[in-house]
């Protein structure tokens, strides 16, 4: 018995195994950055048709929803560009699919509190101002545990798992810890406070 038959029995068990090539496959050094060019493109149409669609279906109060995705989206790449000065983050395919999953967490949110100011004014019996109040109450509640379960699942994802799939949650929490703080800037008024009572 010579010593790669040896070796090979020890790694695949007692089997008589021969392994031939069958097709030799050779991967470009650009193949990274297509797909973080395809990724960052794909946020990019994401981020055009949640605009789209709040401007048409909320008119006035989707300026609201786009000013609130333009400051998280700078919050974010300020929070991006600080991990990586100080921590040597760097973004790769999962992260940037974080990122994105971000721009649904943030608009989410505005939809619920919006959906929220509809149904006060629908009741008739309140004005614009005070069912933009109303509604604040009622929606951040909603928000605030929707942002808290998404957080945890981020969490506990970024502990059990490895490689791509822990950048991914990292990712993740950190933008839901970016809409946290985005919608309780966006208080219609200044007595408001951000956490439920």
């Amino acid at each position: 018995m010579t010593a790669d038959e040896l070796a090979n029995q020890l790694k695949y068990g007692a089997l008589p195994l021969k392994f031939e090539k069958s097709s030799i496959e050779e991967v470009s050094s650009t193949l990274g950055a297509d797909q973080l060019r395809g990724g960052l493109i794909a946020g990019a149409i994401g981020l055009l048709l949640v605009v789209i669609y709040s401007m048409l279906y909320y008119r006035g109060l989707g300026i609201v929803s786009v000013l609130s995705l333009v400051v998280a989206t700078v919050v974010t790449y300020q929070a991006v560009v600080l991990l990586g000065a100080r921590s040597r983050f760097r973004l790769s395919l999962p992260h940037i699919i974080g990122l994105i999953v971000s721009i649904g967490i943030t608009a989410d949110s505005f939809i619920v509190y919006f959906e929220r100011i509809r149904d006060e004014m629908k009741e008739g019996r309140r004005s614009l101002r005070t069912a933009i109040e109303v509604a604040w109450v009622r929606a951040r509640r909603t928000i605030l545990i929707a942002d808290a379960v998404m957080f945890i699942a981020a969490v506990v994802l970024y502990f059990l798992a490895v490689g791509g799939v822990a950048g991914f949650a990292f990712a993740m929490g950190l933008t839901t810890l970016i809409d946290i703080a985005v919608w309780c800037s966006c208080s219609p008024s200044r007595s408001s406070r951000c956490w439920p009572s």
